[in-house]
């Protein structure tokens, strides 16, 4: 394994303009400059030769921002992403002084600041993080500076683990995602690692795909080939019982149908899990009595093809901190975990859920907030291998000043047992869901921390912080979700908008 032992630098890009904001729909849409000779690739769309660049323009509202992306090159368990900027005036006004939301450090940390630059591989289901040196710091630096015609010229480095396919998925957050090879490294691979300060080994975190009943009884969660069907307590039980009722034997029934029609295996593990009121023996004996009550009625709704166990965890594990009523709700369930992969049923025949939010088909909506108006368009979804990535650009069209929840009404709550940190379930796009027959398919995300106590915090795969805008300003927003394999999907944000019949495209298209 490649080790280099100076000191990475932390860095970001600054300088740009104050604020996030993106241009409207006809100026503001990437525009992805192959060469001539370029060719589709695995991850779908096309990219340059190996000796070529990808280029990607956005218009801000104070600024014309353009990237040009070299391949990713490996060597060993290391690859290097170089990429150069401009960024020039849009119009009359000067380019600001303020921070645009891209950042080459701060991954694999446990601040969701929403500024970090990651490779994403869909085909494996992996996301690359920055590497870090041996001081913890980014192995990443990037040079800037202001021309007399006041443009802002830059370029950057960075180091991650080396993908594993022949292309990768950039993920600039403010900006998209772009498709670029992966390519070996060049004679200059090593002088870009210590410019960097040298990097120690990259890491890799696997995705996790997450779907949350409309009901609220069940959510599904597939992590590689570990997938768990998480039941509410509440669903199931009465208060301190461990009896299943007769519509929570139809919860079971249903989440052994699933199990049906996912597992690769006979092999399914039941787990209960309790909140922290009482003593942890009380608990202790609590969850095992209702893992064993749920591991029966599996037992007789998945027949001999399968082999039940279970077992209790008490307090243990907790997937919510804190002791609020809703915190203590979350960590109150039953956990069945069985080897296989996630299926999302997408039957024409079911209808998803009403709205009293605003609608429409395949076009923008307008929302209000209390304190603005905002217009958001899907501005595409794209097809990549087992994934959807979803472009969504917003606009403030009145109102000024602080809305922090503008995007989606946070309350500080989250679709399914998921912990992201408060910035994130603030501003963040999380609850942002693909509508399927049963479940509401939300973004994939990744391990960021596990703390001590068997909590553990996510970060998402996408914008993690969707900033105030002021009147005029616009904002890009990147999701990515598990493909659903529709070719038309609908885009949900839980009461604030909804948009059908989006069409999902191949990035060449």
């Amino acid at each position: 394994m490649r080790q280099v032992h100076r000191a990475a630098l932390t860095v970001g890009l600054v300088g740009l303009l104050a604020g996030c904001g993106l241009t409207g729909p006809d100026d503001r849409a990437d525009t992805v400059t192959p060469p001539p000779d370029a060719s589709p690739t695995s991850s779908g769309g096309a990219t340059a030769p190996p000796d070529e660049v990808v280029s990607v323009e956005r218009e801000l509202h104070e600024a014309r921002v353009r990237f040009d992306l070299r391949p990713v090159e490996a060597d060993g368990d290391l690859a290097v992403l170089r990429y150069a900027y401009t960024a020039e005036p849009a119009g009359d006004d000067s380019l600001g002084s303020g921070t645009v939301p891209l950042s080459l450090g701060g991954l694999g940390k446990s601040v969701t600041d929403g500024r970090g630059v990651r490779l994403v591989d869909t085909a494996a289901q992996l996301v690359h993080p920055v590497a870090q040196a041996a001081d913890g710091t980014p192995a990443a630096e990037l040079d800037q500076e202001r021309g007399d015609d006041d443009t802002l010229t830059g370029s950057a480095v960075a180091v991650f683990a080396a993908p594993a396919g022949e292309s990768v998925d950039v993920l600039l957050p403010g900006y998209g995602a772009v498709t670029v090879p992966v390519v070996a490294a060049g004679d200059d691979f090593d002088a870009a690692l210590e410019q960097t300060g040298g990097a120690g080994t990259g890491a890799t975190t696997e995705l996790r795909a997450f779907t949350q009943g409309y009901d609220a009884e069940s959510a599904t969660s597939a992590e590689d080939d570990d997938v768990t069907v998480t039941l509410a307590s509440d669903v199931l039980f009465d208060s301190d019982e461990d009896t299943l009722s007769r519509s929570a034997r139809g919860v079971v029934e249903r989440a052994a149908a699933s199990i049906v029609e996912q597992a690769d295996a006979g092999d399914v593990h039941v787990v209960g899990h309790t909140d922290d009121v009482d003593t942890d023996a009380y608990n202790q004996a609590l969850s095992e009595r209702r893992a064993r009550s749920v591991a029966e009625r599996l037992r007789a709704d998945l027949g001999g093809d399968f082999t039940v166990t279970e077992e209790g965890r008490g307090e243990s594990e907790p997937v919510a901190e804190g002791r609020s009523a809703e915190a203590r709700a979350a960590n109150r369930r039953v956990e069945i975990h069985f080897q296989g992969h996630l299926v999302v049923d997408t039957s024409a025949e079911s209808e998803a859920p009403g709205t009293d939010a605003p609608t429409a088909r395949d076009a923008a909506v307008t929302i209000e907030t209390g304190k603005g108006e905002y217009t958001v368009e899907v501005e595409s979804v794209q097809r990549r291998p087992g994934a959807l990535v979803g472009t969504l650009v917003a606009e403030r069209t009145d109102g000024t000043g602080i809305d922090p929840a503008w995007f989606l009404p946070a309350h500080l709550t989250m679709l399914g047992d998921r912990k992201f940190g408060a910035l994130a379930e603030v501003a963040g796009p999380h609850n942002l869901s693909l509508l399927g027959a049963r479940e509401r398919v939300l973004p994939f995300d990744y391990v960021a921390e596990e703390r001590t106590g068997g909590f553990v915090l996510r970060r998402l795969l996408g914008d993690e912080e969707v900033g105030t805008l002021d009147q005029g300003q616009r904002a890009t927003i990147t999701v990515y979700w598990p493909d659903t394999g529709q070719d038309t999907v609908t885009v949900d944000a839980p009461e604030r908008f909804r948009i059908t019949d989006v069409p999902v495209t191949d990035p060449a298209s």
